[in-house]
C-alpha cells in the first residue's frame, strides 16, 4: 500500500492481490466497509470541494479508473497500470461474489441507469446474485426509505451508480444504517469494457478530459509547492537551470503526511 496525493486529495494505493485480501476481510468483519472507483472527473470536483474531498478520503478502498491517476500522484509502477487498464480488480471482485453467492443489491439515478447497470454488471459474469434494485428517481422520501429498501432485501454487497458528490455524500451519511458489508460507487467508466474486460480509453472527449486534468494536477502542484516554500517547509535548488537567472526547481525534503 503506498500514499499519494491528487489534487489535494490524500488517497491510498492498493495492488489488486491486496486489495482482494481486504474484500476479503470486508465479508466477515461485521462492519459495513466502503469502496470508490475513482475518476479524472471525480477528483476534478474534489479540488473544488471539501465535503467531496472528504467523503474521498474517508472510504476504505479508493480505486484509480486510470493510470495517469496515479502517475499525478508521483507513482509510476507499470505493473499497476496494466491492472488498472485490464480492470482486473473489478473483475476479480465479480467473480469472487458470483463463486460465493454473494447477494447484491443496485442503486443508480432512474430506471433507464438502473437497467443499464445491471446489464453491463451481468456482461462481467452472468452469475451474479442480484436481490435487489433501486432507482432513487422512484423513491419517495429521504435516503433513509432507500436504505430500508435495501436492508430488507438483505445484501452482502451494494453497488451505486450515482454521480459524484451525490455517490459519496450517500455512502458517508447512511454507512452507519446499512446491514451489508461492503458499499462500494462504480464508475461508468469501469463499466464501459471491451470484450476481455478492458476499460475503453473513450474517444475525443475522454482524451479532451484526461489533458485537462492533467494540467489541473500540474498547476495545483505548482500551486501547492509555491505556498509549502513560503512557509519554510521546501528549499529551492536550482535543477536543470543551465544559468543562475533561470528559475529554481522547488523540491520537497524529508516524508510528506498523506
Amino acid at each position: 500500500m503506498r500514499h499519494y496525493q491528487v489534487m489535494g486529495v490524500s488517497l491510498r494505493d492498493y495492488s489488486v492481490r491486496e486489495s482482494m485480501r481486504r474484500i476479503t476481510l470486508y465479508m466477515n468483519n461485521g462492519s459495513c466497509n466502503t469502496m470508490d472507483f475513482i475518476t479524472h472527473d471525480v477528483l476534478l470536483k474534489a479540488a473544488d470541494s471539501e465535503a467531496l474531498k472528504s467523503g474521498l478520503e474517508q472510504m476504505d478502498i479508493t480505486v484509480c479508473t486510470s493510470g495517469d491517476i496515479l502517475q499525478a500522484g508521483s507513482i509510476m509502477s507499470r505493473s499497476r497500470e496494466r491492472e488498472i487498464e485490464s480492470n482486473l480488480l473489478l473483475k476479480g471482485m465479480l467473480r469472487k461474489f458470483a463463486k460465493e453467492g454473494r447477494g447484491l443489491f443496485l442503486i443508480a439515478e432512474n430506471m433507464d441507469g438502473l437497467t443499464r447497470f445491471e446489464q453491463s454488471l451481468y456482461k462481467f459474469n452472468e452469475d451474479l446474485n442480484i436481490v435487489g434494485r433501486c432507482a432513487v428517481s422512484e423513491v419517495v422520501g429521504s435516503d433513509d426509505s432507500i436504505v430500508n429498501e435495501v436492508n430488507n432485501s438483505l445484501p452482502d454487497v451494494v453497488f451505486i451508480n450515482l454521480p459524484s458528490p451525490r455517490a459519496e455524500s450517500f455512502i458517508q451519511e447512511n454507512r452507519m444504517k446499512f446491514h451489508t458489508q461492503l458499499v462500494a460507487a462504480l464508475r461508468d467508466v469501469c463499466l464501459k469494457v471491451t470484450e476481455d474486460g478492458r476499460v475503453k480509453q473513450g474517444g475525443i472527449g475522454n482524451m479532451i478530459l484526461r489533458r485537462f486534468f492533467h494540467s489541473a494536477a500540474k498547476k495545483f502542484t505548482r500551486e501547492e509547492n509555491k505556498v509549502t516554500g513560503e512557509t519554510g517547509n521546501i528549499i529551492n535548488i536550482t535543477g536543470d537551470a543551465k544559468t543562475e537567472e533561470e528559475s529554481p526547481k522547488i523540491v520537497q525534503i524529508g516524508p510528506r503526511d498523506s
